[in-house]
């Protein structure tokens, strides 16, 4: 009866019986007080849109629609569920199951009184679905007008033992702000072998329409994601890992970096990509090579293992211990514990140990009473050695997987801080020199094609991280342009050297934008020298150094060269700016319009695979131990939406 008071104006009953009008039509109808057969027909045959929304609310219209007529009763039921399954459902992960929940239930009869109970069953096959359409059409509309893009890719396993593939987009919006994107989270049955997994990520691409537009993949360093792209897209690293120590190249007699020898830039068909025709490459994930270079530095050195060992067996004993914890407590600290997938969990432990300090040790392992996890004074020398030594490697293990700014333009740079601190630091140190020179050599090998090209040796496509795109984004970021080649120590014409194979390497990268060659170009501009001296990094043009005024920088473009420069005075003028601000502030305001198409094409690299690693870390969240029933399709959907809630 309280759902037709919505439709009829009904009067006392009498005899038995009940009348109502209709407040749609105006027409009088009789039914007996206990029946309401004759109402509910006058609804269906006269009414049905209207009787048909108000009875079975099964599908949610777009935030638009709903907007259009807000007032209306079963509007209102839609919107209510449309947020909790965005808001509640998505992205504060709560389980489907808590709409059925009674205390859930009390709770919306009192801030919405006018909502109806509705199963979850329902969100999960009606209302699931149809907001995973709509964001995925959201995002196929997005990357329509993407030119380029980079994908991670890797695969996952849930706590019953399924295995997900993942692949993420990168690239740079109009506004040059780094985005990201779960393209899809699919399902991969059978082995993880190469065949399979690119399988399923060219069948993520077809699907969105976008293969085309893929410049470079990221994966980790598994022997399958080497392989799975050797069939139409091209490898470009080799890891190290699966190579044996006789593969190693011939020419690579580089010993150390205390002498630097200048010889021949030689380029052949190994060390450049193929112009014109840039199909999409993979790249190692600097961040996992990054932790096999200090998985290799950190062998063989027995006392450092002595004393790590302690710290690891101190925090698996503390953390069984009432009277440890009352210590700790007592105190304000904490310890770490070890996680054998992460170096950099070692490297907090070690500084949660030194952080609590030589007396507070002492006291804990009088309570453990154990003479084997005593530590002595050299114990604590060894371990403030490996944190000096560690600092820098964990340090760019953070800074190298951010999700908010560019990241392919720290690549080169952390190499190099790498290489100067281990030179730096090794004449400060007592017990771990060996370390040092483990995590030189294992910098000089994991990190090669980079390495080789500091050196100016010859590079070739098998070297590890030999793609050049590495130093072009360097260069291309305003953050360091020529700057970190200070590190370096080179000498002044070494120095000049590099800078013009720098310059040589954007040229390469500009001509695929364009269709004309530089060769004309490239014989008018040899006339004007790009080095001149210490104070300057290249001169620049005399009438365009005469029109140049601080903070004009935009004006005296749009009004002057604009689109005409050609890309050897673009890049004049970009390396001689004096303004310095952020990545996406600078690349937005410039009018550098041939520079600009090689960064929107470069920065959508990714320097780690870590952005399929936090989706993974996510889906971890939603499969909880509590949660492991859950149907294969609402997990996938949940995941997808969760990740890409900004596109809700």
């Amino acid at each position: 009866m309280n759902f037709l008071k919505q439709f009829f104006e009904f009067t006392r009953p009498g005899n038995n019986n009940i009348s109502g009008q209709c407040k749609l039509c105006g027409k009088l109808y009789a039914d007996k007080l206990k029946s309401t057969g004759n109402f509910h027909k006058h609804l269906k045959r006269k009414h049905t849109t209207q009787y048909e929304e108000s009875k079975f609310s099964d599908s949610i219209p777009t935030k638009n629609d709903t907007n259009d007529y807000s007032e209306n009763l079963t509007s209102n039921v839609i919107k209510i569920n449309q947020v909790i399954l965005e808001e509640l459902i998505v992205k504060c992960n709560l389980p489907p199951s808590i709409i059925e929940h009674n205390g859930f239930r009390n709770f919306l009869k009192m801030v919405a009184p006018k909502w109806k109970p509705t199963s979850a069953r329902h969100f999960t096959k009606t209302l699931l679905p149809s907001l995973l359409n709509n964001v995925q059409d959201k995002i196929k509309n997005l990357l329509d007008s993407v030119d380029h893009l980079c994908i991670t890719v890797d695969v996952w396993t849930d706590r019953r033992g399924r295995s997900f593939a993942g692949v993420t987009g990168h690239f740079l919006d109009l506004e040059y702000v780094p985005q990201a994107l779960l393209l899809d989270f699919l399902r991969l049955k059978g082995p993880h072998t190469g065949e399979n997994i690119q399988n399923i990520t060219i069948q993520i691409l077809d699907n969105m329409k976008i293969k085309g537009k893929v410049y470079r993949i990221i994966t980790d360093n598994a022997c399958s994601m080497i392989k799975a792209y050797k069939f139409g897209l091209s490898v470009t690293d080799i890891d190290y890992t699966v190579q044996d120590d006789n593969k190693q190249q011939q020419d690579d007699d580089y010993d150390g970096l205390s002498e630097w020898l200048l010889v021949d830039w030689c380029e052949n068909n190994n060390d450049l990509f193929d112009k014109g025709n840039d199909p999409a490459k993979r790249l190692s994930c600097f961040a996992h090579s990054l932790q096999l270079t200090i998985r290799d530095g950190l062998k063989y050195t027995p006392y450092l293992s002595k004393s790590l060992s302690k710290c690891i067996n101190l925090a698996r004993r503390s953390h069984k211990s009432t009277k440890i914890a009352d210590i700790l407590d007592d105190i304000g600290k904490t310890i770490n514990k070890s996680n054998m997938t992460r170096w950099s969990s070692e490297y907090l432990l070690i500084k949660s140990i030194i952080g609590l300090g030589k007396k507070s040790i002492n006291e804990i392992t009088d309570v453990i009473d154990d003479n084997g996890l005593k530590f002595s004074n050299d114990d604590f020398v060894i371990l403030q050695e490996a944190v000096q030594i560690l600092e820098p490697f964990a340090e760019i293990t953070s800074r190298i997987q951010s999700e908010s700014v560019v990241t392919a333009s720290l690549v080169v740079p952390s190499v190099v801080h790498i290489i100067d601190h281990l030179k730096t630091i090794k004449s400060n140190i007592s017990f771990l020199k060996k370390l040092c020179l483990q995590l030189e050599q294992a910098t000089n090998e994991r990190f090669s094609g980079i390495v080789k090209r500091l050196s100016q040796q010859i590079v070739y496509q098998d070297d590890p991280f030999s793609d050049p795109i590495y130093f072009v984004c360097t260069v291309l970021d305003p953050e360091f342009k020529f700057f970190w080649l200070v590190q370096m120590n080179y000498t002044p014409i070494l120095e000049s050297q590099m800078k013009q194979h720098l310059i040589q390497m954007i040229l390469n990268e500009c001509e695929k934008n364009i269709d004309t060659s530089f060769d004309n170009l490239e014989s008018s501009s040899s006339s004007s020298t790009l080095m001149t001296n210490s104070h300057t990094t290249q001169s620049i043009d005399a009438s365009i150094l005469k029109k140049r005024k601080l903070f004009q920088y935009d004006e005296r473009f749009n009004s002057s060269v604009g689109s005409t420069m050609t890309p050897i005075n673009e890049i004049n003028v970009y390396i001689n700016d004096p303004i310095r601000s952020k990545f996406s502030l600078y690349w937005k305001n410039s009018d550098l319009y041939c520079l600009k198409g090689v960064v929107k094409r470069a920065f959508s690299i990714q320097a780690a695979s870590a952005p399929i690693e936090r989706v993974f870390s996510q889906a971890g969240i939603i499969m909880s131990p509590r949660r492991t029933s859950m149907n294969e399709e609402v997990f996938k959907s949940l995941v997808f939406l969760r990740v890409n809630q900004n596109m809700i």
